[in-house]
């Protein structure tokens, strides 16, 4: 699913994502599941995102644009530990870690995956780095 248009598909797409985070925790984390439902996932986050911020306007920014406290309230909005979204992104454990720490920079890789997957600005990304 693409985009999100009405409250019914953003529930199914809620449903959907709910029972892969089940399926993900069972595994011992999405590093564990096929690709196919680690890339269904992403879409299903990406739509939700977008959906939540251009519909529902529920996207939750912290009071200073930091792109740590937003991936931070973004685990927090999703239910996911580090190891989910350091998966959900493409990067190992201890990258996102580091990224967490401030120990480690966000490169180019990681912030398109933050763009693409989270829906994070664009502009947003690149001002904090």
């Amino acid at each position: 699913m693409n985009t999100i248009t009405t409250q019914k598909e953003y529930d199914l797409v809620m449903q959907r994502s709910e029972e892969l985070i089940t399926k993900a925790t069972a595994a011992g984390g999405f590093q564990n599941l096929p690709k196919k439902a680690v890339d269904e996932f992403g879409n299903l986050a990406a739509a939700a995102a977008k959906y939540e911020k251009d519909i529902l306007k529920l996207y939750p920014f912290p009071e200073k644009n930091d792109i740590i406290s937003l991936l931070e309230a973004e685990m927090f909005r999703r239910r996911m530990k580090k190891n989910e979204m350091a998966s959900f992104l493409g990067i190992s454990n201890s990258r996102f870690s580091d990224i967490l720490g401030r120990k480690s920079a966000i490169n180019v890789r990681v912030a398109k995956a933050m763009r693409t997957k989270l829906g994070f600005d664009g502009n947003l990304i690149l001002d904090s780095i």
